[in-house]
C-alpha cells in the first residue's frame, strides 16, 4: 500500500512556471531586438533537450515512489516493454535511460549542427547567442527540479520507470514542432516575425508539457 502524502502547494509550480516563461522570453527578445538567427535557436533547443535528459537521470536516481505496471504505457524500448523494468534498481534504470536517450540526443544533434550545411541561406549559430539563451533554459530546469521534484516531494510519488519514459512525451512533440517550424522559417526567408512565432509555439508547448508533467506527478 502506498503511503499517504500531503498534496503539494501551488507555490513551487508557480515559481517553476514563471521561470519557464522567463527562460523562453530571452530568445524571444533576442529574435525581435538583437537579430538572433534560426540556427542558434536550434542549437539552444537541442542543448536544452540534453539538460532535460540530465534532469531525468537525477530524478530517476532519487525516485522513491512505486511503479504500477498497469498504469505504464504499452510502448517498448529496444524490444522490451516498459513494464519489464519494474523492480530493477534505480541505477540500472537510469543507466538504460542514458544509453537510449543519449543515442536519440546525439543523432538529433548531428542533424541540428549540420542544418546550416544542408540548407542554403542558413548561417551557423553564434556561440554568444547559444550561450546566453542556454543559461536561462538551464536555470529553469534547475529551478523546476528544486522547487517541484524536491521541494514539493514529487520524488515520493513517482517511480523510476514512470520517470524513465516521461521525457519522451515532451521532447518528441516539442522537437518535431521546432524542426518543422525551422523548415517553414527557411521557406519564407527566416524573417524575425517567423522566428518569433516559432519561439512562441515552443513556449506554449513547454508550458503544456510542464503542466501535464506535474499534474501527473501530483496524482501518483
Amino acid at each position: 500500500m502506498r503511503r499517504s502524502i500531503a498534496s503539494p502547494s501551488r507555490s513551487g509550480s508557480r515559481t517553476a512556471t514563471a521561470g519557464l516563461v522567463l527562460a523562453n522570453t530571452v530568445p524571444l527578445v533576442g529574435v525581435l531586438t538583437l537579430g538572433w538567427d534560426l540556427h542558434s535557436l536550434l542549437v539552444v533547443y537541442w542543448l536544452e533537450s540534453g539538460v532535460v535528459g540530465a534532469a531525468s537521470v537525477a530524478k530517476i536516481c532519487r525516485a522513491a515512489g512505486e511503479d504500477d505496471p498497469a498504469e505504464l504505457p504499452s510502448i517498448r524500448f529496444d524490444d522490451r516493454s516498459v513494464a519489464s523494468f519494474v523492480g530493477l534498481s534505480n541505477r540500472r534504470i537510469a543507466g538504460f535511460f542514458v544509453s537510449h536517450y543519449g543515442v536519440f540526443w546525439l543523432v538529433h544533434g548531428v542533424f541540428v549542427l549540420l542544418f546550416f550545411v544542408a540548407l542554403p541561406g542558413v548561417e551557423p549559430g553564434s556561440p554568444s547567442v547559444v550561450g546566453t539563451a542556454s543559461v536561462g533554459l538551464v536555470a529553469y530546469h534547475a529551478v523546476s527540479y528544486r522547487t517541484n521534484y524536491v521541494g514539493e516531494r514529487e520524488y515520493e510519488r513517482n517511480g523510476p520507470v514512470t520517470l524513465m519514459f516521461e521525457p519522451y512525451r515532451r521532447v518528441f512533440v516539442l522537437h518535431a514542432t521546432v524542426v518543422l517550424g525551422a523548415f517553414a522559417v527557411v521557406a519564407v526567408g527566416a524573417p524575425a516575425g517567423a522566428l518569433a512565432v516559432m519561439v512562441l509555439v515552443k513556449t506554449v508547448l513547454d508550458l503544456r508539457g510542464h503542466w501535464k508533467e506535474h499534474v501527473r506527478a501530483q496524482r501518483q
